[in-house]
């Protein structure tokens, strides 16, 4: 059985944990833990809150797929080098995707 919360929804995971938080959003908490050593703590938690809502609403699946493409852009300038080159390129193909099914 699933564990559950104290409003009866199922129990979420921290950040640490490896499930993607929506099945059509190629980013998991584990990177958006990887993210958030170089993003402050309060913006990763908007940023977590936005996927997870994408996950009910596929409204927000592509502003949510495009903040987290934007702070991974973000990140790679500020070291100068791109530490999650592989993040980077699911985020842009599923975008790519999205246009392509949407006709964006």
């Amino acid at each position: 059985m699933e564990p559950r919360s104290e409003a009866g929804e199922p129990a979420r995971n921290g950040v640490s944990g490896n499930t993607p938080i929506a099945s059509d959003l190629p980013v998991g908490r584990k990177e958006l833990a990887e993210l958030a050593r170089w993003v402050p703590p309060k913006e990763v938690a908007l940023l977590i809150e936005i996927c997870e809502r994408a996950e009910s609403d596929p409204d927000l699946l592509r502003p949510a797929l495009l903040l987290c493409s934007a702070y991974a852009q973000r990140v790679a300038r500020m070291l100068d080098q791109d530490p999650l080159p592989t993040l980077r390129q699911r985020i842009e193909d599923r975008l790519l995707q999205l246009r392509a099914k949407q006709g964006l």
